[in-house]
């Protein structure tokens, strides 16, 4: 039994690593030696702090002690002080302001010379379209600009007209454009046209008979269900709703109850998805229509009388990202609040002054504020109460903020001025590509930015080396043909003497000798003298075809006398 005893002691009972038995005081002791370390490591200063306790607090491990059995350590603690909080300064609160809105840093592109009145993001953020009243849509992509901030391509639509809307589809593959012109039209979003939209009958009275709209478009919108239908809004008081596959005729035409209610100033598909997804349009009588989206189209399923002031024109209609409630911007210089389960009347209100017709309203992505455009700022409304939360100046603008777009991937704000310039708003810390991506790079040279000092006279533009028989600049194929002909490319042959060979006569000495002695005295001599000459030799002997009728041919008989008779005047009755 003493052997099996002494050899258990180097026998393992088990594996990792042992704890040593402590009792609870020991527990208790430690707990409160670790708290004191923590606080060592944050303050520095630990004569100062007193120790941290919860009196009346249990161990979460260990079981309720006795009074008696408690530490001394424990009775003398003291119970925590906390600092009193520090009011936050000016700055502080502005800091916290800038954090939630991407308005650190800004960019502005200056091309276009009238007010902007449309705006489109791409969904990915890096192409931005904008338009003008001066029918210019301009193109920014992002990824190929630099630091001139230059628009890399240009659009003109319809000559003339102005445009008025500017929508991207779901994808992003198409740019829908909306103007003056009845016909709306789609390109790629390359730029390149792919089609436009038929144009109605002026003389049908009757707008469900028409294809197409006959007067003017003022807005444009892509159903976000699909990728290839859309609605358009116009003069003549309908809604067309058409597909990119038929652009001869419309799908279904939408009009509002009432006849003489005007032109359709705006119109918008609600993000909401399946049957609860609607179309709202707003019209010059004051007046907004809903229908549903997938239909029927007979009638609206509800409609909203003097939403806004008669006769003034409902500049734009956006729906928030739960879909139920539709911010509009009235001509009336108001901005209302609206619930499509309740549309008898506006959530909120709150009056604003607007600058330009075309002013434009945005939810923020998170749908808690609108941005509006106001007079040299953007207006932030609350959506709760639409009170103006703060006004978000444009840098160095001083006209007014006609369109506002926030795209919610790249977390960057587009305002549009009356001046036509355009300004992109972004934060270093928060904001991804867009605007980023051109911001800061070095301009390029370009060929129309060299200066020219004086007048540059290249030899060949004078008159006296100039070769008008040929085109100053030739293609290459031209080139090649003229190279291959050798016409103006070989020197002209040397004389050869002596005998011919290759197809050419040699000459020699004696006919240098002989064309020197005989001269040609022709080009000397009067050719009307050299003929006359001639004359009383043809009249005696003629040789070709005078003999012929020489037997037959009656003798001219002249009246000499007749010039010399002059007929008297006719007396006047």
């Amino acid at each position: 039994m003493g052997l099996s005893d002494e050899l258990s002691k180097f026998i393992p009972k088990g594996f990792g690593k042992k704890k040593k038995p402590t009792t609870v005081s020991d527990d208790i002791d430690s707990n409160y030696k670790s708290k004191d370390t923590t606080d060592k490591r944050t303050t520095g200063d630990s004569a100062n702090r007193p120790i941290i306790a919860h009196s009346g607090a249990q161990h979460p491990t260990a079981p309720a002690l006795e009074a008696k059995d408690a530490p001394d350590t424990l009775a003398k603690t003291e119970p925590e002080v906390s600092d009193p909080p520090q009011a936050k300064d000016d700055d502080t609160d502005d800091d916290d302001s800038d954090d939630e809105y991407p308005v650190g840093s800004h960019i502005v592109m200056k091309e276009h010379i009238k007010s902007v009145s449309a705006l489109a993001w791409d969904p990915s953020g890096d192409l931005l379209v904008s338009g003008d009243n001066g029918s210019l849509v301009h193109m920014w992509d992002f990824r190929a600009m630099d630091g001139s901030y230059k628009p890399t391509r240009t659009l003109v639509p319809y000559e003339g007209q102005q445009v008025r809307d500017l929508r991207f589809n779901r994808s992003g593959t198409h740019l829908l454009c909306a103007t003056s012109d009845p016909r709306a039209k789609l390109y790629e979003s390359n730029g390149h046209p792919v089609c436009e939209f038929k144009r109605g009958d002026m003389y049908v009275s009757d707008m469900r008979k028409t294809n197409g709209h006959v007067s003017g478009l003022f807005a444009a919108d892509w159903n976000p269900q699909s990728d290839d239908v859309f609605a358009t809004a116009s003069a003549d008081g309908t809604v067309r709703i058409w597909s990119c596959e038929r652009p001869r005729a419309q799908d279904q035409v939408l009009v509002g109850k009432a006849r003489n209610a005007g032109a359709v100033t705006a119109c918008r598909y609600s993000s909401a998805m399946g049957p609860a997804a609607v179309i709202a349009a707003a019209q010059m009588d004051g007046s907004i229509s809903l229908w549903p989206a997938n239909g029927p189209y007979l009638r609206p399923v509800s409609r909203i009388d003097s939403a806004h002031a008669r006769g003034t024109e409902t500049s734009d209609i956006v729906f928030a990202p739960d879909g139920h409630r539709f911010a509009t911007r009235g001509g009336d210089d108001t901005v209302k609040l609206w619930d499509i389960r309740r549309p008898t009347s506006p959530v909120a209100t709150t009056v604003l002054a607007t600058s330009h017709s075309a002013t434009s309203l945005a939810f923020s992505p998170s749908g808690s504020q609108i941005m509006v455009g106001a007079p040299q700022s953007i207006a932030v409304l609350d959506i709760s109460d639409l009170s103006v939360l703060r006004h978000i100046p444009v840098g160095k603008c001083s006209a007014g903020i006609t369109r506002v777009l926030w795209h919610p991937r790249v977390n960057q704000i587009t305002a549009a001025a009356t001046d036509g310039s355009l300004s992109v708003l972004y934060s270093q810390t928060q904001s991804m590509r867009g605007a980023m991506l051109c911001a800061g790079k070095r301009s390029r040279r370009r060929a129309d930015d060299v200066q020219v000092v004086g007048p540059i006279i290249t030899p060949h533009a004078l008159p006296l080396f100039r070769d008008d028989d040929k085109p100053a600049v030739m293609s290459a194929g031209k080139r090649r043909r003229e190279a291959a002909r050798g016409s103006s490319k070989h020197a002209p042959g040397q004389p050869l003497y002596g005998h011919g060979k290759g197809g050419n006569i040699g000459i020699n000495e004696t006919q240098h000798i002989m064309k020197s002695i005989i001269k040609d005295t022709m080009r000397d001599e009067d050719p009307r003298e050299a003929l006359l000459k001639y004359a009383a030799v043809a009249e005696s002997d003629p040789m070709f075809v005078a003999p012929a009728y020489k037997n037959t041919q009656d003798r001219p008989v002249f009246d000499n006398d007749a010039d010399d008779q002059v007929p008297e005047m006719k007396r006047r009755k």
